[in-house]
């Protein structure tokens, strides 16, 4: 609008000017006789500047007036971006619900800065209660706080004030003079303060008015705009939900607390973990008794299985595929020798990862007595289904808030269908005479009790179908936790096993006929589910070890000749029946009653041809695979389901007898193998022995026989070198020289040879004696020192008089150090470095070899030891030797009570130790160290 004014401005100048310039031309111009015109042109000039001056004047104030809206624009703009940055700055400290009390009185000191107010406060209405109390308070500097005097003040005595919050109305009152009479009460209460002026607007939470908020003057009266209210009615909606957000985090930190004392509660082990670092996170209190240790941040296998790597039955997998899904599974704990159903499954920790909830329920005793029962008779095992805790959890108005997935599965029910207690009553108990016991009794106990067993019940499933469940409960603060276990198939089985008591006496019997062959145990098996049945025929099929082959034991023994046909052809009948896909292909039980007319043709055939009027067939199963079938016929009632339960039973031991009589059978040929393979072994370790013994007898004989020659040849070279037997020139001297280093070796090397000849034929000892170390290592540093004067190389001792003594033989303690020193001078180039130290370690004598030589591969230190090893076949030939020098080294060290072993970096260097126990004899003072 500035640049429009002043573009009209410019323009209007341009046209007077341009006239005016026009005027003066024209009158330059013309001639006297035109003088009036000019005149007239002057009189119109002056008319144009009066004109140019009033227009000017009009653009000036358009001009000012512009500059007046831009600037209140600009101020108007600065208190939006003051108003928008406060109160950007107190959603961010509203933003989380930890230290809010403090967040609060931080967010008042920004509104009621912003604001000009003296002080800005915040006030709450007490839950379920008629009072109001001041909770946060700001106090600008110089104004006094009134927060401690303002608490517990009663809603009802402030009619006017407290009405009008309801009405979510804003309470601005700019002058305390002008409240209305209604509104005396709020008057006193304010003036005691020295209120002079104040604004209030509720807040809410949940659209429920749960307080109000406001800021105070005590110095001046007026109000407060439009954007200081709406500055405090966006921090009322930041107060609801930051409220809100705090008590809904205190609530979910209830409900965990809840659900941890819950699983403390349960008298058996409940771990959590993480299922990707097998970290524990929780241990409930069974389970932390049970390990008697702090097991929070360990790895879970380290804990419960004693393994440095996860185990290889871990489920971690399966649950994390199957997130919303409890995997279930037996496991032996061979550390508790325990038995256990554990239930596994993901759950989301407080932090907000997935961990791994473990549930296991000890079974031990239950798998005790089916033991006791036989440990192939699998249908026991399916009579007991041990439910791993299924749990709800209820507040205080009898509502529903959580069941998990166990629950419905086990009985239907979500929690829509159950939504309060009421409803689980109407459902679970359809029978108002059984609801109305059950009732009773609950109401009872937990009147009496804060946890415990509420009883044992049957109830109805989603499907109609009963369940006997024992309820256990734990009370909270907020509700009551259940936690519930069926019972149904436990009971089943005890009532199966009160019911005939027949059947268990021909289990016993059956359990002691492991010594019987298999068709003395059939034979009987039949006999016996023929009578528990009372049917007057019976067939028991089992297939052939390959599966592909079924044999039948047919009772009475007459029953298929008497009626024309053979195996073959009655098998071929029941193949073709309805009856066989249902029970070999389904794993059905099967019961057929008359009439006949009301079967398949098929089946009738079959009947017919074996005169049978009523039919009951069992699969007879091993795991999830049909072995056999165990079919019963012709009773003069009807086939029940107590008479397919013992049938099955009977059969399933019986089928379990047969097959381990198999598998033994199979371990004798296999037994039978493996002594013959023994034989052979130990034919040929006999031959080993021989071969061994020839090997030292060998060695013993080359070594004296290469001993004697070498004796004169030593002899006659030192009568040689010393000129005994004429002078010598210098090139013979040193050649004698050589001759006589090479048969030291050589001597040594036969020695050698001797002494492992004798550790094989174990004929030789040692003379302990209790000596010093240092002359030893000494003396023997002499020996190969004078054989390897030619190199040249820097020796080192570090050999203190105050070693210890210690208890061996000094001769073959000096053959042990002049190997070890011979191979440090052998292995070493010249200008090299050894050093040789020793010292006192505790009850020992540390002895350290170091050179500066060829080294060593470290995948090869090891190997340095076993007898006739080379490192390689050029280093013999570079370095000499045979390999027996540190086999023979480690030998005596060992047989001294002592060890020894190597450091080395090929290329670098090596380090032999050798440490001997000690006498800790002090030492003469004799240098020499003689004893």
């Amino acid at each position: 609008m500035k640049n429009k004014v002043k573009s009209k401005l410019s323009l209007v100048s341009i046209l007077f000017f341009a006239i005016l310039a026009i005027i003066f031309l024209h009158i330059y111009t013309s001639p006297d006789a035109r003088r009036p015109e000019c005149i007239f042109f002057l009189v119109v000039l002056t008319g144009f500047i009066l004109m140019h001056t009033l227009m000017v004047k009009s653009l000036k104030k358009e001009l000012e007036t512009e500059v007046k809206k831009n600037e209140i624009s600009h101020e108007n703009l600065l208190l939006k971006y003051r108003v928008e940055s406060t109160l950007s700055q107190i959603s961010s400290l509203l933003a989380f619900s930890d230290d809010l009390d403090e967040k609060i009185n931080g967010s008042l000191k920004l509104l009621g800065n912003m604001c000009n107010a003296d002080r800005a406060y915040v006030f709450r209405f007490q839950t379920n209660n008629d009072l109001v109390d001041n909770t946060h308070e700001w106090c600008a500097d110089g104004v006094g706080s009134q927060k401690d005097h303002l608490q517990d003040l009663p809603r009802s005595m402030y009619k006017w004030w407290t009405d009008k919050l309801y009405n979510d109305e804003i309470i601005h009152i700019k002058d305390l003079d002008e409240l209305p009479a209604e509104a005396e009460p709020e008057k006193e209460l304010l003036a005691g303060q020295a209120i002079r002026s104040l604004i209030v607007l509720p807040f809410k939470i949940e659209g429920e008015l749960a307080g109000f908020i406001g800021f105070d003057n005590i110095q001046d009266t007026g109000g407060w705009d439009e954007s200081d209210i709406e500055a405090l009615r966006t921090f009322s909606n930041m107060l609801g939900l930051a409220f809100r957000k705090k008590a809904v985090a205190e609530e979910l930190d209830v409900e965990r607390q809840q659900l941890l004392s819950v699983f403390d509660s349960i008298d058996d082990p409940i771990y959590v973990s993480d299922p990707h670092n097998h970290e524990i996170l929780y241990v409930n209190k069974f389970m932390s008794k049970i390990l008697e240790k702090d097991v929070v941040g360990r790895k879970c296998y380290e804990i419960m299985q004693g393994a440095e790597e996860p185990c290889d039955f871990c489920t971690n997998p399966i649950i994390l595929e199957n997130r919303n899904k409890a995997y279930k599974w037996e496991y032996h704990n061979p550390i508790a020798s325990r038995d256990y159903l554990i239930s596994d499954r993901i759950i989301k920790w407080p932090d907000g990862r997935d961990a791994r909830l473990e549930i296991a329920h000890d079974i031990t005793e239950i798998k005790e007595k089916e033991r006791e029962l036989k440990k192939n008779e699998e249908n026991f095992k399916k009579l007991i289904d041990s439910s791993p805790l299924p749990i709800a959890i209820m507040d205080s108005e009898g509502s529903f808030e959580y069941i998990n997935n166990k629950l419905t599965e086990m009985l239907g029910y979500t929690i829509e269908d159950i939504p309060t207690i009421d409803e689980w009553w109407m459902n679970a108990y359809p029978d108002p005479a059984s609801r109305k016991i059950v009732k009773d009794n609950w109401t009872n106990v937990f009147r009496t009790k804060d946890t415990g067993l509420s009883g044992e019940w049957n109830l109805t499933c989603r499907d109609g179908t009963l369940r006997q469940v024992a309820f256990y409960f734990t009370k909270t603060e907020n509700g009551v936790i259940f936690i519930l276990n069926d019972l149904t198939e436990l009971k089943r089985a005890e009532e199966a096993l009160l019911l005939d008591e027949s059947c268990l006496e021909t289990l016993h019997e059956l359990s002691q006929m492991n010594i019987l062959e298999i068709d003395e145990i059939k034979s009987f098996a039949l006999e016996e589910c023929m009578k528990l049945t009372e049917s007057s025929a019976g067939f028991l099929g089992f297939f052939d070890e390959e599966n592909n082959r079924l044999t039948t034991d047919v009772s009475p023994a007459d029953l298929l000749s008497a009626n024309d046909i053979n195996e073959e052809i009655f098998l071929s009948l029941l193949e073709n029946t309805s009856m066989w896909p249902k029970f070999y292909q389904g794993k059905k039980t099967v019961v057929i009653h008359g009439p006949m007319e009301d079967i398949y043709s098929s089946d009738r055939a079959f009947f017919w041809k074996l005169s049978i009027g009523s039919f009951l067939a069992v699969p007879i199963l091993n795991e999830d695979d049909v072995v056999g079938f165990a079919a019963m016929a012709n009773k003069e009632r009807e086939y029940t389901v107590s008479d397919a339960r013992q049938l099955a039973i009977i059969t399933q031991m019986v089928a379990g007898m047969i097959l381990l009589k198999r598998s033994e059978d199979e371990l004798k040929k296999y037994n039978q193998k493996l002594r013959e393979i023994n034989t052979e072994l130990s034919r040929a370790n006999d031959e080993l022995h021989s071969l061994d013994e020839m090997k030292n007898n060998f060695l013993s004989t080359i070594s004296h026989e290469l001993k004697t020659p070498l004796i004169s040849i030593m002899g006659f070279s030192e009568l040689v070198g010393d000129e005994i037997l004429g002078p010598l020139n210098n090139e013979q001297k040193r050649a004698m020289n050589v001759v006589n280093s090479n048969s030291t070796q050589l001597k040594r090397l036969i020695e050698s040879l001797l002494f492992m000849s004798s550790l094989g034929a174990k004929n030789f000892s040692y003379d302990f004696s209790t000596i010093p170390i240092k002359p030893i290592i000494e003396n023997s540093l002499s020996v190969i020192a004078m054989e390897n004067k030619d190199k040249m190389l820097t020796v080192n001792t570090d050999l203190p008089d105050e070693l210890y003594f210690i208890s061996g033989d000094p001769n073959y303690l000096s053959e042990l150090f002049i190997h070890l020193l011979d191979n440090a001078f052998k292995f070493t180039q010249s200008n090299g470095r050894i050093d040789i130290r020793g010292h006192n370690e505790g009850n020992s004598i540390h002895v350290v070899i170091e050179d500066t030589g060829i080294g060593i591969p470290e995948t090869k230190i090891l190997r340095t030891f076993d007898s006739f090893y080379q490192l390689d076949g050029s280093l013999t030939r570079r370095y000499g030797g045979a390999g027996i020098g540190l086999n023979i080294c480690k030998r005596i060290a060992e047989d001294h009570g002592g060890t020894l072993w190597i450091e080395s970096v090929e290329g670098v260097g090596t380090k032999v130790h050798v440490k001997l126990p000690a006498k800790k004899k002090t030492p003469r003072s004799n240098p020499s160290g003689s004893s």
